[in-house]
């Protein structure tokens, strides 16, 4: 969705003191998909405040939720509740971030978009899973490391945490994810440029994930996701090529199974 010439390149353009700068076009789509109410001159932008809110409220969640967990389980926790720690963890801390000054959804991308962009967003998802595997046999063949940080993930327990599992992993932690790396974070760099905020979030999205097999995979999508959110100014895209990802990641490994 194109903004006027006259609007800033993203919701967080202006600096940290200055008000909310959003493109003021009329929404596209099904009313389900923005939940924001639109421009809020009389909020300040997203910056350094959100950021540094978001960043220790997520970790802080991380080790509270998924730590506690492991600590009453006795170990590795059962998968329903690794995904469920990871997606309320990242929802915490967007929600915290927002409270703090801005408290717009519009501020994080949730805006409406036409329904093509989504169907090329699953398709670019679609590419960029393929690809992602190309690197990791490359990654695996420069350093013989095959294990996967995310096995326990897929450690399902019968039908029902297989439904957990996917229907959480699949859709709500890109969800939850996507707010929080694209919205937040990409939003509050953006006055730094399109480049900078792109790299920096891209990198932290895919060092979340560990220096492993998936590193390389989750920088590719976290850069992919940086363009489509550059690009339509609205989250859902990316939570779309997200889920993508995830889903497809899911189904190979019950098919193989």
């Amino acid at each position: 969705m194109s903004a006027p010439d006259s609007a800033p390149d993203s919701p967080a353009d202006a600096p940290e003191h200055a008000t909310a700068s959003e493109p003021v076009t009329a929404p596209i789509g099904p009313p389900w998909l923005a939940l924001g109410r639109g421009p809020r001159p009389d909020r300040p932008g997203l910056g350094w405040t959100e950021l540094a809110i978001a960043a220790v409220s997520y970790v802080g969640l991380q080790l509270v939720l998924v730590g506690g967990a492991a600590v009453l389980s006795g170990g590795t926790p059962a998968s329903g509740w690794l995904v469920a720690g990871s997606a309320a963890s990242a929802l915490g801390a967007v929600g915290l971030a927002l409270s703090a000054r801005v408290r717009s959804l519009t501020a994080v991308g949730l805006r409406r978009v036409p329904g093509r962009t989504l169907v090329t967003a699953v398709g670019l998802g679609i590419v960029v899973w393929v690809v992602s595997r190309l690197l990791i046999v490359a990654y695996i063949a420069v350093t013989g490391d095959t294990a996967d940080p995310q096995e326990a993930l897929t450690l399902f327990r019968g039908p029902v945490s297989v439904v957990v599992v996917v229907a959480l992993g699949g859709l709500v932690v890109p969800f939850g994810e996507e707010l929080l790396f694209r919205g937040v974070g990409y939003g509050a760099l953006r006055r730094y440029g399109r480049v900078v905020a792109a790299v920096a979030t891209a990198l932290v999205f895919a060092l979340a994930h560990g220096l492993n097999v998936v590193f390389s995979a989750a920088l590719v999508l976290g850069l992919l996701n940086a363009a489509l959110y550059e690009r339509t100014r609205s989250i859902w895209p990316c939570v779309a090529a997200h889920a993508t990802f995830n889903l497809i990641s899911f189904g190979l490994v019950l098919a193989l199974r």
